[in-house]
């Protein structure tokens, strides 16, 4: 830390009550999916449970209780090592007394207090997401210029909230958004909800989020969409019973004013629903196993999607892991499993394998 001070011009003292910590992970295995545009595929893959990324956090004490702390990560992919802007940078106070209050680039509330309740939010990760991520819970957009507010816990409940700024003149309300949210643990016993709402989603390219990605009309086909209101709010609870923890989660997702950003024609508002019942069983210190049922409805089709997947540690920072996903839809849809192109037809079949190490 000395060198590191005097390389930067600073005084060593000067880090005397601050704390600064280099970690991350990297992810990355290979996968085979049954039908994405009518083949098969064979990829190396950047992380089907968590995308790989390196992050500098730390804090500095300021006196009463309360401390400075800052979080910079940025995503990157192990395959082709390109840079990715999907990891939360953000500056703030906080205090374990009155909670902390953070600006930048930030996961909302879905992500704070309805995620982990689903097996994406949890260890099943990433190609777990429901149907296109249409709930965020697992985290495929981050809320850009937001002020966000986490309490501390009371008892065994805590809540949040954030707001994200369209950072538009004469457009206050044009790509913003916010978000609030709330859990409670007793014991054994947790349960949260959720809710988030932004408007005019992709209009600009200053305010909280880009454009959505929407599945299209006809089979095999995903649109960008510019979406003029979104709704979206979950709950969960989840219960442990020794080694092994029950959770179940419900989201809505409502997307009105869609707008096809190539053909500028509007289309028919997209409302899904996501009913997840999953379930984790640690079955030694170093396996776990995991699966879940979703069931997605909206827009005239619907979704069945079934995944298991077993995680096996080598280490306390590296561990390997088998996953397989399926998922049918009815005869009007594609099948989409998160991270993969839509298939040509109602079934889609993924089976993956990775590794996964953390520093």
């Amino acid at each position: 830390m000395a060198v590191a001070a005097s390389l930067l011009g600073v005084p060593c003292a000067a880090w005397a009550q601050s704390s600064v910590q280099l970690y991350g992970e990297l992810d990355s295995g290979l996968a085979w999916t049954s039908n994405v545009g009518g083949h098969s595929q064979y990829r190396l893959t950047t992380g089907t449970i968590d995308g790989s990324y390196w992050g500098l956090q730390g804090s500095e004490d300021l006196g009463g209780g309360a401390r400075a702390i800052f979080r910079l990560e940025r995503g990157l992919s192990v395959a082709t090592g390109e840079g990715l802007n999907d990891h939360p940078i953000y500056v703030g106070i906080g205090s374990d007394r009155l909670g902390t209050v953070t600006f930048g680039r930030q996961y909302d509330s879905i992500h704070d207090y309805f995620q982990t309740f689903t097996l994406t939010g949890n260890i099943g990760g990433t190609a777990f997401a429901h149907l296109l991520d249409n709930d965020n819970a697992n985290n495929s957009f981050l809320a850009s210029n937001s002020v966000k507010y986490t309490s501390a816990s009371y008892g065994g409940f805590s809540f949040g909230g954030l707001y994200a700024f369209s950072n538009e003149a004469g457009a206050f309300s044009d790509n913003r958004a916010y978000s609030v949210g709330a859990n409670y643990s007793l014991g054994s016993f947790n349960a949260g909800a959720a809710y988030l709402h932004n408007n005019g989603r992709g209009n600009t390219t200053t305010g909280a989020y880009e454009a959505l990605a929407l599945p299209g009309t006809t089979q095999g086909s995903v649109f960008t969409a510019n979406v003029q209101q979104q709704n979206t709010f979950g709950v969960g609870i989840s219960y442990e019973l020794g080694e092994f923890t029950l959770s179940g989660a419900f989201s809505r997702a409502i997307n009105s004013g869609v707008i096809d950003a190539d053909s500028g024609d509007l289309v028919p508002s997209l409302g899904l629903n996501n009913y997840e019942i999953n379930g984790i069983y640690k079955l030694t210190p170093a396996i776990m196993l995991a699966g879940m049922y979703v069931y997605t409805n909206g827009g005239g089709a619907h979704w069945h999607e079934g995944a298991l997947q077993v995680d096996y540690l080598l280490s306390k920072r590296t561990d390997v892991y088998l996953e397989s996903i399926y998922q049918r839809a009815s005869s009007n849809a594609p099948a989409v499993i998160n991270t993969n192109d839509p298939s040509s037809g109602r079934n889609q079949l993924m089976i993956g394998t990775g590794i996964r190490h953390r520093f």
